[in-house]
């Protein structure tokens, strides 16, 4: 099949929604498949641009458009990693079936109200998805030790993206943000954010939009 139309089932949201059931599969029932995919649509409607490029309705009817096509075009149509996905998420249920059935649970969880982080804690997955900034900031700047202090690290990374600062700066601030405004509370952090993200305390959160709004008021306020 054509490249470009290849890329529409290995990658964007429809890989995502297999790859949550894949999860719930081979987690030998620890995960509940409805449970994931209710994370999927909270994660999905993070920001108000998500909705407005892509719908939670219209991942829907992409599983069932996806469905229609196996059934009228057969396997052979699709990518192979499309297939392979499908394999491993389907538990011998037929493609068609399964993935109209996966259409069903999407917008039976589109239409209830989002999924609390006490009801639903923070997934792995998600906290890639939703603070990827903060997710990378450990490894690259405090996990090898280079740096004695949480201050150090912080400091060599603006050092590092000055002046061409204002992307990675803002993604990182608006992370640490996120984080303190949806999970105020100890028990919060620790059971949605930390237990993915160890370094990040209410503190070290702190220290970093402390830090970028200093050096963006001192270096790039146009004064």
């Amino acid at each position: 099949m054509i490249s470009y139309t290849g890329t529409l089932f290995n990658d964007g949201p429809l890989r995502r929604v297999l790859e949550t059931a894949v999860r719930a599969r081979e987690s030998q029932d620890v995960l509940d498949l409805d449970e994931e995919v209710r994370r999927f649509v909270r994660t999905a409607g993070t920001t108000d641009a998500s909705p407005w490029l892509f719908p939670v309705v219209a991942v829907a009817a992409l599983l069932d458009h996806t469905a229609d096509l196996l059934r009228s075009e057969g396997a052979a149509f699709f990518p192979r990693e499309f297939t392979e996905r499908l394999d491993k998420a389907r538990d011998g249920v037929p493609g068609e079936e399964f993935l109209r059935t996966l259409a069903g649970r999407v917008r039976m969880a589109d239409q209830e109200p989002d999924a609390g982080f006490d009801e639903l804690p923070l997934a792995d997955w998600e906290a890639a998805a939703r603070f990827p900034e903060l997710l990378g900031f450990g490894p690259n700047w405090i996990y090898d030790g280079e740096f004695p202090l949480l201050s150090d690290s912080i400091a060599a990374f603006i050092e590092a993206e000055h002046p061409f600062c204002s992307d990675a700066f803002s993604r990182l601030a608006a992370d640490a943000q996120a984080v303190l405004v949806l999970f105020p509370e100890p028990s919060a952090l620790s059971g949605n954010v930390t237990r993915w993200i160890p370094w990040a305390s209410h503190e070290a959160l702190r220290q970093i939009t402390r830090s970028i709004d200093d050096h963006m008021r001192t270096e790039h306020s146009g004064s």
